[in-house]
């Protein structure tokens, strides 16, 4: 089994940040649109200047496989991950989502991903989140995503 650690990012990190958003089948995945280079570097440096966000750097055998965020919105503190893809399979998003978990205390935490994301929703799931029944969405809910919280 591998080791799964996690670090600071550094700006170092953001080419392997930006070849994981972009990978077509990431994007897909997480149902989020890629960002051209520019705009990835220039979005991403405003994220790790936030004081509010808690991101880390997913480690697995001394090489980076991606990241594990949290942020604050007007819907409350949020978590979500991006593995590379190459590592898919091997439960690091699970191992990293746990470590970040033990960092961060507060609670509740919410996570959405796309109804279709069966393997998000199972690390969601492997580390305690619960799928938010219809009463407990949000306002403006996406038709086609699922809403989890860890209280």
């Amino acid at each position: 089994m591998s080791e799964v650690s996690l670090r600071a990012i550094t700006a170092d990190d953001f080419p392997t940040l930006f070849e994981n958003q972009y990978d077509p089948a990431s994007a897909s995945m997480a149902g989020v649109p890629r960002r051209e280079e520019a705009d990835f570097y220039e979005r991403r440096t405003k994220v790790e200047a936030n004081p509010a966000n808690d991101t880390r750097a997913v480690i697995v055998d001394g090489e980076m496989a991606g990241d594990v965020v949290s942020w604050t919105d007007e819907g409350g503190r949020h978590v979500g991950y991006r593995i590379a893809q190459r590592f898919w399979g091997r439960g690091i998003a699970t191992s990293a989502l746990r470590l970040l978990l033990a960092e961060i205390t507060e609670r509740p935490l919410n996570a959405d991903l796309l109804q279709t994301n069966v393997g998000s929703r199972r690390v969601l799931e492997k580390c305690g989140f619960r799928l938010l029944g219809p009463d407990e969405l949000p306002e403006e809910v996406e038709p086609d995503s699922h809403y989890f919280r860890l209280d």
